[in-house]
């Protein structure tokens, strides 16, 4: 059984684990713990790769990013492909996009975990007990500068948001012009562009189940009221294309069959 390795609130996450459903490939689901998850993460991951989730481990070998294991769902999967050679040039100019508004994105995202104790409780594994979450926040403080860190965030998160995130929220509203979809029907590009909003306001519980602390510092007030008609689309792609979570044991776990 093949195995992704993700953080379930990542946008890059939930980009791999939507290609996966789509296409009916079979896989485990399991939480990464950022820090203390950091020595088994670089082990799985190909040398000269940089070690980062999501991460797909199979036995013919790893992939890592969420465009490459998007790729890897539709080659060995089934249904409508994600990727048509009609939507390269706009899957990938969406993706550029995404990935650009996503990395600013975590960093405001980090910076308002330092700010909210309750997020972080809800961040530290599974595995610690709900008596000894509040004193343990320290770790998941922890946690927090060290993905800061490993991933370059900016130091001025919201000026970010407001520099490169608007421009392409504003791009997306003007491409779409209130159709259902970037293409003439449902792409990769719907995927990358739609996950753009989930800084924004997160999707529902029904396809992202995390705690109201997690929910507080991903949702961005003055954001989602400037572009309710882009969130009303996401909403409406994730209601048309996308299955609800399955909950087990120590967070996520998903199979598609």
């Amino acid at each position: 059984m093949r195995t992704l390795y993700g953080l379930r609130y990542s946008g890059w996450t939930e980009k791999a684990l939507w290609a996966l459903d789509h296409h009916g490939v079979d896989y485990r689901y399991r939480e990464h713990t950022p820090l203390t998850g950091e020595l088994a993460l670089r082990w799985r991951t190909p040398k000269g790769t940089r070690p980062t989730v999501p991460l797909l481990v199979e036995p013919e070998g790893a992939t890592t990013g969420s465009f490459s294991i998007a790729r890897r769902a539709e080659a060995q999967g089934r249904g409508a492909p994600l990727f048509p050679a009609s939507a390269m040039e706009t899957i990938e100019r969406w993706e550029l996009v995404s990935d650009a508004v996503l990395g600013v994105a975590r960093a405001n995202v980090l910076r308002r975990m330092l700010e909210n104790p309750r997020a972080q409780r809800e961040s530290l594994p599974a595995y610690i007990p709900g008596f000894l979450r509040g004193v343990s926040t320290p770790v998941a403080r922890l946690g927090v500068r060290f993905i800061s860190r490993k991933h370059h965030a900016v130091a001025d998160p919201e000026r970010a948001l407001h520099e490169k995130a608007v421009p392409a929220l504003e791009r997306l509203r003007a491409e779409l012009k209130g159709r259902p979809y970037l293409m003439d029907g449902f792409t990769y590009a719907d995927i990358t562009a739609g996950l753009m909003l989930q800084f924004v306001r997160p999707v529902d519980d029904a396809w992202l189940p995390v705690g109201p602390g997690t929910r507080e510092v991903w949702h961005h007030e003055s954001l989602a009221a400037a572009f309710p008609d882009l969130l009303a689309w996401r909403d409406s792609l994730y209601a048309k294309h996308r299955r609800p979570a399955l909950l087990g044991d120590g967070g996520v776990v998903a199979r598609a069959s």
